[in-house]
């Protein structure tokens, strides 16, 4: 199973737009195009991911 797809699978959410995601997700100096127009969206999903972990794992917190 590919990253992106466990990745969609646990957040339960479908992207349409699959090749926007992989953009958003991936830092700007790995590739040679500029990533910087999709990087909040990246920034913002990995947040949601973090926190979302951190709430289910300390729920009296």
């Amino acid at each position: 199973m590919e990253p992106l797809d466990q990745l969609c699978r646990k957040l339960g959410c479908q992207f349409t737009e699959e090749s926007l995601l992989k953009q958003a997700l991936t830092h700007r100096s790995a590739a040679n195009r500029n990533n910087e127009r999709l990087e909040f969206l990246g920034d913002a999903l990995l947040g949601f991911v973090i926190a979302d972990e951190l709430y289910r794992s300390f729920p009296d917190a």
